[in-house]
This record gives C-alpha cells, sequence and structure tokens, in this order.
C-alpha cells in the first residue's frame, strides 16, 4: 500500500511540470483592440513564420465557427456569425490579429458575445473550453510548421536525387567519351604505324626515282654526245 502511494506521488511529481505548459499555450488577456481594451485571449508561437499563423488561423476560423474572416480596422481581422457551442450558445463576432513578436508571432482573438466580450469573470466555463479550442488551433500550428519542415527536408532530398542522377548521367557520359577516345587512340596509333610504314616505302620509292631520273640523264647526256 505503501509502495503504491509512492508511485502515485513520483507520478504526480511527474506530471505536474506538464500541466501548466499546457495551459500556458494559450493566455487570458485584456488588450487594446479597435473597441478599446478588452478581455481576450493570445496564443504565441516561437519561431513561427507570422505568414503561416495567420493562414492556419483563416482556415481554422472556416472549420471551427463556420465564419470567414475579413480585414477590418488597424490592421485587425473579423468574422460575423460565428457559430461554437464552446464560445456562446448564440451567434458571437469575432476580432482577432496576428503579430509578430521577436522571431516568431502571435495570435491575438477576442470574442464579442454582444452585451459582452467573453471572459473568465463571466463565464468561466466557456473560457476555459475556448482555451480548449484555442490549444488546438496551437497544434494545428505546430503541425503545420512540422508539415513545413517535413516538405523543406522533402525538397532537400528531391535535389539530392537529381543532382545524383545527374552525376551518374555525366557518369555514363563520361565512360562514353573515354570508350569513344579510346578507339580514337588506337585508331590513331594504328595510322601513325601505317604513316611510318607509308614514310619508308615513299623514301624507297624516291630513292628508286631518284636514281631512276640520273639515269634518265645519263641517257639524254648520251643522246647529245651521239649528235657530235
Amino acid at each position: 500500500m505503501q509502495l503504491r502511494c509512492l508511485l502515485m506521488f513520483a507520478l504526480a511529481f511527474l506530471l505536474a511540470p506538464a500541466l501548466p505548459a499546457q495551459i500556458n499555450m494559450v493566455t487570458e488577456m485584456d488588450k487594446p483592440m479597435s473597441f478599446g481594451t478588452r478581455p481576450g485571449f493570445s496564443v504565441s508561437f516561437p519561431n513561427t513564420d507570422r505568414r503561416l499563423v495567420d493562414d492556419v488561423w483563416t482556415d481554422f476560423v472556416k472549420n471551427n465557427f463556420s465564419s470567414k474572416l475579413k480585414r477590418g480596422k488597424k490592421g485587425e481581422k473579423t468574422a460575423t456569425g460565428c457559430r461554437s457551442a464552446s464560445v456562446s450558445a448564440g451567434d458571437f463576432t469575432l476580432y482577432s490579429e496576428v503579430e509578430k513578436i521577436g522571431d516568431g508571432a502571435q495570435l491575438n482573438v477576442w470574442f464579442d458575445l454582444g452585451p459582452t466580450f467573453l471572459n473568465r469573470r463571466e463565464d468561466a466555463s466557456r473560457t476555459d473550453d475556448t482555451k480548449k479550442l484555442l490549444t488546438n488551433f496551437y497544434f494545428d500550428v505546430r503541425r503545420a510548421v512540422v508539415g513545413q519542415e517535413v516538405k523543406a527536408e522533402e525538397d532537400r532530398l528531391s535535389d539530392l536525387d537529381k543532382k545524383l542522377s545527374r552525376l551518374q548521367r555525366d557518369n555514363t557520359n563520361l565512360l562514353r567519351d573515354i570508350e569513344t577516345y579510346k578507339e580514337k587512340l588506337k585508331k590513331a596509333e594504328e595510322d601513325l604505324v601505317q604513316n611510318q610504314k607509308d614514310q619508308d616505302t615513299t623514301i624507297k620509292d624516291i630513292e628508286q626515282q631518284r636514281k631512276a631520273v640520273e639515269e634518265a640523264r645519263l641517257r639524254q647526256g648520251n643522246v647529245e654526245n651521239e649528235r657530235q
């Protein structure tokens, strides 16, 4: 019994640091927006491109709130006629902005329920549900980031595959060129041997022809001598 209690205590101790990290993925805030300072929520993404967060948020609003983001005041985006039981029993309007924070980005979002903006003081239950919903968005962004990393690594692999294919093709062409050059070299060596033989034969022919010329000239001289 004591051992079981010790194990349960140790497990609770190990899990305790992870719980705040999950809760802190979504932060409740009072932050200025187009209607003044209003209660809302923020989700931070270190080392994440702001445009990626913005794109994922656009899809998230469409899929989870059945609405479409439109540009609003002061760089905000707004979506009207939103529906989600996690946020409100009726339709609501959301306002949001994705701002660049250092090398990362942060989503700030406010849920306008009509008479008030969603906040813990007036609706703790739906505030918790909304934070869970936005935690899902956090993981959507993380999946998109990893997806981009996978795509980048796949692109690099594809580039290396193409490079290898080019090198293999060049290797084949070079080997073919070498064989061609070998054949040409062999032919040139054979031609060189034949050329040398032809030179030797021609030199002999020249010597013989020189003798023939001398003999002809001698006969010509004899003819002239006969006339005298």
